[in-house]
Formats: C-alpha cells, structure tokens, sequence
C-alpha cells in the first residue's frame, strides 16, 4: 500500500528527534500525526486511482469528496488521540461523537478557505481538519497535470494556499530558492531575493537569521511588511525534509516573534 511522502518524513522525524532535545515532543506528536496521515493517503490512492488529471491552474480546492474521506475519520482521529496533549485530546474526543453533519461542515468550511479563522472555532479543531485533508490534497497534487505558470506566483499554483517554507536547493556555484505549499506540498520556483509575503525585493529591508545549532535552517524577514518565513539550506543538509525541518526548527520561531515578525503561514502543529 503505497504511503505518499510520509515515510521519508516519518523517518526524518525520529532522526531530528534524537538530535534535538528541545523539539523530541512536538516531533513524536508529529509522527503519530505523519502515521494516520499516510494510512488516509493510501486510501485515497486505493480509491482514485494514478490517472493524472487536467485542472486549472490554483483551483486543487474545488474538489472535495467526503464519500471517499469521511469513512476514514473516526480511525484518523483514534490514531492521533494516543499521543496527543491534553487539549487536543479532549477536542479530537468530542469531534469523535459528533454527528456526520458536524464533520462535513467542518471539514468543508477549512477546505474551502484553510487560512480563515472562523469566529469561535477551536485551533485544535482546526488542526484535525487541516492534518487530515492534507494526505488528500497532497494526493490530488501528485495527480494533477503541472500547471502552466506564466509568472513567479507567491501562492502555490495548484491550490492557492500559503507557501509553509522556502527551500534553497544547489544549483551551479550557488543555490536556487523554492517554496513549498503549506496544504498539498507543491514545490515552486520563486526568486532568490524576495519578500513571498509582500513582494518586497530590496535586500536592505530583508532580514536574515541563522542559528548555529540548525545550520540547515534559516529565518528570512521582511522589515516592510514584518513577516517571516523559514527556509531550509539542503546546500547546508541534504538529508533535510523541508516540512519536517521547519517543524523542529522551534528556536528560529522564537527568534523571529521576539523580534516583531509574523509568521506567513503556521505549520501543521500550528506553531
């Protein structure tokens, strides 16, 4: 049964667990989360099959079919509840006895607008939508045909949603940047200069940080519009995992928010 990305991602978990003291909590939750997402992808997969689709460009969202996804809930949900925190435990166990009607609006309404914070709506429930649609985003985006991208888009061109981290891949003497998709993990090109949040290009108002003990890791800061995005350095690690990276990466964070800055889009652990 094939599992998408999750096993690399798995794996790169315990690695950086074992490394950093600091992150071993956050990382185990997000393998027991990695774990029930790969069981979710592999159904789909089952389900839909490996034919490659036409879709417009940016328009990933307006698929949704909770026939296929629904079913596979309830076992999500269990799978996360054996490592969770308290909070998110008690928000997973009464999302566990609602009804159908309350797991298809919930589900809809944050696939139909992930970045939205709907007024009186729990984080941990917004997490539990996020992390169990995303499996099914990221399948719809390994089976769409590439887009045509007809200019350097600071959203990702398959779904619209924010960009999660940036990658700095080698290329010749130097390296080439990328951002990768913070719902189907799409991966795009984008400019090596360049705020992805305001557009921003003026090297003097773009902030730099890097932290020793995560020399693959660093914090890329607009001055002018005050938001930050990590990006990960595989000319620095290549054995690094861009969204698992960014998820362990908790010092940089912590960093960037005491200095002002915004984070462009939380992670799947809502940091």
């Amino acid at each position: 049964m094939t599992r998408g990305p999750w096993d690399e991602r798995i794996a790169r978990a315990k690695t950086l667990s074992a490394k950093y003291n600091f992150a071993v909590e956050i990382l185990q939750l997000y393998e027991r989360v990695a774990a029930a997402q790969a069981q979710v992808y592999a159904r789909v997969r089952a389900a839909c099959g490996d034919t490659r689709v036409a879709r417009p460009a940016g328009a990933l969202r307006e698929e949704l079919d909770l026939t296929i996804l629904l079913p596979e809930l309830r076992g999500f949900l269990g799978t996360i509840e054996r490592q969770a925190p308290a909070s998110l435990g008690a928000a997973i166990r009464e999302l566990s006895s609602s009804g159908t009607d309350a797991w298809v609006g919930l589900l809809t309404s944050w696939w139909e607008n992930p970045a939205a914070e709907e007024p009186g709506e729990r984080p941990e429930r917004l997490f539990c939508a996020r992390a169990f649609l995303e499996p099914y985003a990221v399948y719809l985006a390994e089976h769409t045909e590439p887009p045509r991208i007809e200019m350097t888009p600071s959203v990702c061109p398959m779904c619209g949603a924010k960009p999660q981290v940036g990658v700095l891949r080698p290329e010749g003497d130097g390296a080439r940047r990328s951002l990768v998709c913070s719902l189907c993990a799409t991966e795009w090109n984008f400019g090596r200069i360049g705020c992805p949040a305001c557009g921003e290009g003026s090297e003097t108002r773009l902030a730099v940080y890097i932290a020793e003990e995560l020399p693959q890791m660093r914090v890329e800061a607009c001055d002018v519009c005050q938001v930050y995005i990590k990006t990960v350095n595989l000319t620095k690690d290549g054995h690094a995992v861009p969204l698992v990276d960014e998820i362990a990466a908790l010092p940089l964070d912590l960093w960037a928010q005491e200095k002002g800055y915004k984070k462009l889009q939380t992670n799947l652990l809502w940091m």
